[in-house]
């Protein structure tokens, strides 16, 4: 492959972001205390860039980023997409509303102005 087709190939590359895995081991000692650790892996694809995963990693020594090597400013900017298509319990679209509630198990009260509003 010359670079022209690799160019090709990273600019046919959606822009997209989502988490990836994640998983955490709790403190056997004590269940009220913060996990022993918790991995993080947030994939992404970038137009024009590639695609790659980032991972943040949580112990009780602190918290590591392993970044494959880029700034830490575009790993914000994919934190930031992701959290920005994120539908939030304080939404005020009916219908994202309707689907937080429904993905997270959750019923709003009678006071819930989104829910007793349609």
């Amino acid at each position: 492959m010359n670079m022209g087709d690799l160019k090709k190939v990273l600019d046919s590359c959606p822009t997209n972001v989502a988490l990836g895995y994640a998983r955490s081991r709790p403190n056997e000692t004590d269940e009220l205390a913060p996990p022993e650790e918790v991995v993080v892996v947030l994939a992404f694809t970038e137009k024009g860039f590639g695609f790659g995963e980032v991972s943040i990693h949580q112990t009780q020594e602190g918290v590591f980023l392993d970044t494959e090597c880029m700034s830490l400013d575009r790993v914000k900017r994919y934190f930031n997409s992701l959290l920005d298509k994120a539908i939030l319990d304080t939404d005020e679209d009916p219908e994202r509303h309707k689907l937080y509630n429904r993905v997270m198990g959750r019923h709003c009260g009678d006071g819930c102005p989104v829910c007793n509003n349609g």
